[in-house]
Formats: C-alpha cells, sequence, structure tokens
C-alpha cells in the first residue's frame, strides 16, 4: 500500500469513528425533518447514511481546513440531503426546505414556551383541537418569516444546535448567528401578536 492509500485509509477511520459518535444524533434530526410523505421511499438512517458517503468525499478537505466542529460539519451535510431527497420528491414546488413539516411536538413547545409561556405545552398537548389549532398558527407564522430567520430558531430550537455550532453550519461568525437568532425571535414574536393578540405576552 502506498503512502497516499495509507493516508486514505487513515482519513477514513477517522471520519468513521467520529461519525459513529455523532450518529445518534444525525438519525433523530433526520427524523425529526423527514416529511413523513418521503417515508415510503426513504427514511433518517437512509439520509444519514447518504451524508456518510458525501462526507466521505468531502472529509480530507475538512479536516485539513477548519476549526469548525466535526457535529456542525456532519449536520449541514445532512441538513442538504434532506433538501436534495425533499427537492427529488416535490419538484413542482416553490421552496422545499420552507415546506417541510414542523415536527408536532417541537411546534408546541415553540409556541407554548417562547409565544406564550403562560400555557403548559403537556396541557395543550391534551387536546388534539387546541394542538392542531397551536400547530396551524406556528406554520403561520413561520411561513411569514424570512428563510434565514425560520431556519436559525429551527436549529436553536428543533435541533438543539449550539450558536458555535449554527455559525459553523450558516458559515457566519458566532455574533452574528446569536443577532440573527434574537432577531428572528422578535420578528416571530411580533408577528405572533400581530396575528393573536391575546395568546401570548407584550412584546
Amino acid at each position: 500500500m502506498n503512502e497516499s492509500s495509507q493516508s486514505t485509509v487513515i482519513y477514513l477511520a477517522i471520519l468513521g469513528k467520529l461519525f459513529e459518535e455523532h450518529r445518534p444524533k444525525l438519525v433523530e434530526m433526520a427524523r425529526r425533518r423527514i416529511d413523513p410523505a418521503l417515508v415510503a421511499r426513504t427514511d433518517a438512517e437512509a439520509v444519514v447514511n447518504d451524508a456518510y458517503m458525501v462526507a466521505q468525499r468531502k472529509w480530507p478537505g475538512f479536516e485539513e481546513r477548519s476549526a469548525t466542529s466535526t457535529y456542525a460539519w456532519l449536520y449541514r451535510i445532512v441538513r442538504d440531503c434532506l433538501s436534495e431527497a425533499w427537492r427529488r420528491e416535490t419538484r413542482d414546488r416553490r421552496d422545499g426546505r420552507k415546506d417541510m413539516p414542523l415536527p408536532e411536538q417541537s411546534s408546541l413547545q415553540l409556541v407554548c414556551g417562547l409565544v406564550s409561556p403562560a400555557t403548559d405545552p403537556q396541557r395543550a398537548a391534551e387536546r388534539d383541537e387546541e394542538r392542531a389549532i397551536l400547530r396551524q398558527r406556528m406554520r403561520q407564522v413561520l411561513d411569514m418569516l424570512r428563510d434565514t430567520d425560520r431556519e436559525v430558531l429551527w436549529m436553536r430550537h428543533y435541533d438543539g444546535l449550539t450558536f458555535p455550532e449554527a455559525a459553523a453550519v450558516l458559515e457566519i461568525t458566532e455574533n452574528a448567528a446569536t443577532v440573527r437568532y434574537v432577531r428572528a425571535l422578535k420578528r416571530l414574536k411580533d408577528l405572533w401578536q400581530q396575528l393573536f393578540p391575546n395568546t401570548g405576552p407584550e412584546s
């Protein structure tokens, strides 16, 4: 085995170890984001496996260049693979990421915890009708946000990324990611108050 082949084997061994460490979180992330309409054709495990193949091709360049966390880097690859799978199945839609479904429980937590903290998410979830209304309202408000606002909120509240991780995925500074999040959250609250003035705190 020549030196180049040995280096490749070492690269892939390191990546494989790191990937397996992060696989559970990546699968859960993909499972939260995947559209039920895609489940018949693919699933979260398949998307993550596809992401691993992409990561193998990109790994040497990543390892050589950056201080980005490995998880943030892999997260971005999985997110891109999800978007590609979505585009393949919904070619007639204008914006695949925008139309992707919201995780049900996470939507309730976002609306109850951030917009209307007086409401108990568990209590709200006990009534199907109330839950459906809350999710519909959150979908309406999120659809009114810019894509960049919606994505940073999703990363923080649905996928649990830290600000440094979100910054790495978005390829911006940590400070810029923090500012983007704060502004996005304010816009979400402002829109909620405009549409549903009696269901949340004053902005």
